[in-house]
């Protein structure tokens, strides 16, 4: 983590200026041309990859060639979205924001970020898998609304075969 400073907090978080300046260049420079994208809830561990679900995730996608297919996207607060090649750059993995913190008004600001991303996502990805627990699906779905239906997939280490299968019928053409 080096020096940076951990950024600890609740709904406020999503306007300090460090986050604003994250999400601005997610929405400014991120691009991805892989037709699938991968929505997942973010975690306790920073870096993501850490965390046991994102480790087991990563090495599913790794182990059956599908990385190179599949664009990998953290949703969480306050950042709202990181993509996976981005989880180390500052501050994305240097927060701790509990969920149980978001208030209200901090759901309906991470509602319309996550809706505005998404609406630059849907011309960079054909497909969007949400494999994410239930307090992250629900942002997920609620900002994709009227944008397009993601597929969703149980969020559970037993899942992993049906987020296998989920992808791998996706890209035979079969979803």
């Amino acid at each position: 983590m080096g020096s940076r400073t951990i950024l600890r907090g609740g709904e406020e978080m999503f306007f300090l200026p460090d986050v604003v300046s994250f999400y601005s260049s997610v929405m400014e420079e991120w691009k991805s041309e892989k037709m699938i994208a991968l929505l997942m809830g973010c975690s306790q561990h920073k870096p993501y990859s850490a965390s046991f679900m994102h480790k087991k995730t990563i090495g599913l996608l790794v182990k059956h060639g599908l990385d190179e297919f599949v664009q990998q996207y953290i949703i969480g607060e306050p950042l709202v979205v990181v993509p996976r090649e981005w989880e180390e750059k500052y501050p994305a993995a240097h927060y701790e924001f509990p969920p149980e913190m978001l208030g209200e008004g901090g759901r309906e600001v991470f509602v319309e970020r996550l809706k505005r991303f998404l609406s630059k996502a849907i011309s960079h990805h054909k497909h969007f898998i949400v494999f994410a627990p239930n307090h992250h699906k629900k942002i997920i779905l609620a900002a994709s609304e009227g944008l397009f239906s993601p597929i969703t997939v149980p969020y559970n280490l037993y899942k992993l075969p049906m987020l296998l299968k989920t992808i791998k019928e996706v890209l035979d053409g079969k979803v």
